[in-house]
């Protein structure tokens, strides 16, 4: 990059430098909890209205409905229910009834009786959860803005630094060597191509059925890997620029750690580890970081 452009003369879009959700996005968060903490309890008492009854057809004047299982929810007054529903009321688990249903004349017996209690949205939900000094809904929205705030913040400042990066990408000037381009997008692609091969699956099959051979599928791929090429310069400059650099042995770092998460050998995944793939990462994110600094400044307050 022989110029890169300064981002800082953009003016940031009032829309990008917003974070907040709405509180409404907790009113549904609590109502979602209130229906997961809600329960059914089978019920040896008289029908009312609110229960569900499960019964089984005894008899059926034409004949067809005999042994099905019929369900009724007396009290919500169900098209072509509403008679059953009410026969229903005051009967017990294995008591029989006959009654109207769909137009046709049942008998039936009350085989279970459930009650379903609905939490509603309120402190005694809140301590069912068993949050830490969280007994009361203003503390949920407290806790809720404790854990979820600084997610939405970071969401909003990488929408920032895309807006700054795509700006410098379009307005910086380059000196491409196309041989270190092309080098760079091979070993890309060629990385890409084996970790799909070692996964089992073809690269060189296309979504058509149709195969290339794979000096096509190669270039198909280069091809791809070039619009990624000046991101990556753009990374390489602002990490030199800031004095950050990634070594082999940060890889080797990388890969003691993830082989104890995953109890896996040490030198098996080095073989599976690649350092240039690994250093392009480490430089996007160190990029990443840096402008998110600067472009949490720009946050609403």
């Amino acid at each position: 990059m022989t110029q890169c452009y300064d981002y800082r003369q953009l003016a940031v879009p009032e829309e990008l430098k917003k974070w907040r959700f709405p509180e409404s996005q907790i009113d549904e968060e609590l109502e979602a909890l209130a229906r997961d903490h809600s329960s059914e309890q089978q019920m040896e008492g008289p029908v009312k209205d609110g229960h569900s009854v499960q019964c089984t057809c005894l008899k059926d004047e034409k004949g067809n409905w005999e042994g099905r299982t019929v369900l009724l929810y007396p009290g919500r007054s169900l098209p072509g229910a509403q008679e059953a529903e009410q026969a229903v009321l005051g009967k017990r688990q294995g008591e029989t009834f006959s009654c109207q249903l769909k137009a046709r004349t049942l008998v039936l017996k009350v085989e279970k009786v459930v009650e379903k209690r609905t939490l509603t949205v309120g402190d005694t939900l809140v301590g069912l959860l068993g949050l830490p000094g969280v007994e009361t809904v203003e503390d949920y929205r407290r806790w809720y803005h404790e854990k979820h705030d600084q997610a939405y913040r970071d969401k909003a400042s990488i929408r920032i630094c895309q807006f700054w990066l795509e700006a410098i990408l379009r307005e910086s000037t380059f000196d491409v060597d196309e041989a270190e381009k092309a080098a760079w997008c091979h070993h890309q692609a060629k990385t890409r191509y084996d970790a799909l091969e070692a996964a089992g699956v073809d690269p060189k099959k296309q979504p058509d059925g149709t195969s290339l051979t794979e000096e096509e599928t190669m270039k198909v791929m280069e091809q791809e890997q070039e619009k990624y090429y000046l991101p990556n310069v753009i990374y390489c400059y602002f990490c030199e620029k800031d004095g950050f650099s990634v070594t082999e042995e940060d890889m080797e770092e990388m890969v003691r750690q993830m082989a104890a998460e995953r109890k896996e050998d040490v030198e098996e995944l080095k073989k599976q580890a690649d350092f240039e793939i690994f250093k392009s990462v480490k430089l996007q994110e160190h990029t990443f970081h840096m402008l998110m600094r600067e472009a949490n400044t720009y946050l609403e307050v």
